[in-house]
C-alpha cells in the first residue's frame, strides 16, 4: 500500500494538522500496555471510590447507590491557593490558581464503566453534570467550568472505579477560548451552528448524471 498523508483543516483549532496514518507501521520500540481482559470485583476493599471506603484524606465515602459527588482530596485548583506567591522573573507570568475542583464516581460499582451503564444511570449522570455546572458556574469566582473524564494506566489513572472530574476555574482554558470563538465566527458566517447537520452538496463541476430509463 502507497504511504499518504495529507493535511486537514480542524475547524474547532482553526488551524492545519497533519494527518499520516501509514506512520502505525513505523518501528516502535517504546512502552506497550497490555489489554485489560480481567473482569473487575464489583466492589474492591482497596478502592478509595467504592462505597463506604476511606479515602487517602482520611475522608469516609458515603455508603451510595448512585451517582456520587465529592471535593477533590488533592486538588489542582481550590479556594486555598496560595496568594503571596512571588512574581514569576523575567517573560513569565503567574497567578493564584482558585477555583473548585470535584470528583463524580458514576455509581457504586467498582467493574461498570459509562459504556456499560444503564440508560437510567446514565440519565442520572447527566443530570447531576448538569447541576453541576449551573451550581459552579454561578459563582462569582468561576469563570469556566470543566467536565472531563481521564482513564487508564497510560494516563495516569490506575483506579478503574468509573468517575470524572470537573475543574471550576477562575481563568478559561484556552483550547475552549479558541473552539468558542470558532464556533461564533461559522456562525456569522454561515448561519448555522458548527455542529449543525446539513446535507453535502454536490461539487457543481461533477452534476448528477441522470439514469437512462
Amino acid at each position: 500500500m502507497t504511504a499518504k498523508w495529507e493535511q486537514r483543516w480542524h475547524p474547532l483549532r482553526q488551524e492545519w494538522v497533519v494527518i499520516a496514518g501509514h506512520r502505525q507501521d513505523r518501528p516502535w520500540i517504546g512502552e506497550t500496555l497490555p489489554r485489560e481482559d480481567a473482569e473487575l470485583p464489583t466492589y474492591l476493599e482497596s478502592c478509595y471510590l467504592c462505597p463506604h471506603n476511606d479515602r487517602i484524606s482520611g475522608a469516609v465515602n458515603e455508603d451510595y447507590d448512585g451517582v456520587y459527588v465529592f471535593d477533590n482530596d488533592h486538588p489542582c485548583v481550590g479556594p486555598m491557593a496560595p496568594l503571596d506567591i512571588l512574581e514569576a522573573p523575567g517573560v513569565y507570568r503567574n497567578a493564584p490558581a482558585q477555583g473548585l475542583a470535584r470528583v463524580v464516581c458514576y455509581g457504586p460499582e467498582h467493574n461498570l464503566r459509562l459504556s456499560r451503564l444503564s440508560v437510567e444511570s446514565i440519565a442520572m449522570l447527566l443530570r447531576t453534570w448538569q447541576a453541576q455546572y449551573r451550581e459552579l458556574s454561578a459563582r462569582s469566582e468561576v469563570a469556566h467550568v470543566l467536565i472531563f473524564e481521564n482513564n487508564g494506566d497510560v494516563v495516569g489513572v490506575p483506579n478503574p472505579h468509573p468517575h470524572c472530574q470537573i475543574y471550576a476555574t477562575n481563568f478559561v482554558f484556552k483550547t475552549t477560548e479558541v473552539e468558542l470563538s470558532a464556533s461564533v465566527e461559522h456562525l456569522a458566517a454561515t448561519g448555522h451552528g458548527l455542529f449543525h447537520r446539513r446535507r453535502i452538496r454536490r461539487n457543481s463541476r461533477h452534476p448528477r448524471r441522470r439514469q437512462c430509463r
